[in-house]
């Protein structure tokens, strides 16, 4: 680990550098034009799912967390991210939507969240893809987002966003302490830039269902995931 610039913020910098070196129609606005209340369903519709998965499958990595202190970290990290699935679903009942049971999210988000996230053989690299690429990401999304929906929901963002910090900071905890070798550093890095690919298939895929919605033009800049 360099004496001047940490493991853990070494790989921010490689995914600052990758997602700036996106194409200009990829490294757009989450939209291109203010939100509909349709589009907002559907963007907080995706958001609580997210949010819900995550703390399901956090929750079930504390059963094979052996490290002490990620343990108690990670436990933590769940009532945040049930939090968070509850603060998405109250905006999303103002909107008279009450269940997201019947909402079915797209292949590219299974793979992405579902199978992915939940993956990984040890602490270091679960949180490197979701703590650490997966956390980057919502927040950068977020505040892109919040010029563009109402007031409450700004407010929910608000309550989120603090939060998505703290769980960056439990990745840069986990990983500069206990991915010290050349090749735990290697399967943390692997981890970080798989992650980032599935995050951009992800894009795609938002911009495609919007199409198939009406709810976007197929000429539409690509917009940066939400969550």
């Amino acid at each position: 680990m360099s004496e001047l610039v940490s493991f853990y913020d070494s790989l921010v910098d490689e995914l600052e550098t990758m997602r700036a070196a996106l194409p200009p129609d990829e490294g757009g606005s989450f939209f291109n034009r203010p939100m509909t209340e349709h589009e907002l369903v559907e963007w907080l519709s995706f958001q609580a799912y997210y949010e819900m998965r995550a703390a399901q499958f956090i929750g079930r990595w504390l059963s094979d967390t052996p490290e002490r202190d990620a343990f108690v970290l990670l436990a933590q990290q769940v009532e945040d991210e049930g939090l968070h699935y509850e603060y998405c679903m109250r905006a999303l009942e103002r909107r008279g939507v009450t269940s997201i049971d019947n909402w079915r999210p797209e292949p590219e988000w299974e793979e992405w969240i579902d199978a992915w996230y939940p993956s990984g053989d040890d602490t270091i690299e679960r949180v490197a893809s979701h703590n650490l690429a997966g956390e980057l990401g919502a927040c950068n999304a977020f505040v892109e987002i919040k010029t563009r929906v109402p007031d409450d929901v700004v407010k929910t963002l608000d309550r989120i966003i603090p939060d998505e910090h703290f769980h960056m900071r439990i990745a840069n905890t986990i990983i500069d302490k206990y991915a010290t070798n050349e090749d735990q550093q290697g399967r943390v890095r692997e981890r970080v830039t798989r992650t980032f690919d599935l995050e951009q298939a992800g894009r795609v895929a938002y911009n495609r269902r919007m199409v198939r919605l009406g709810l976007a033009d197929s000429g539409d800049p690509t917009p940066p995931m939400p969550g």
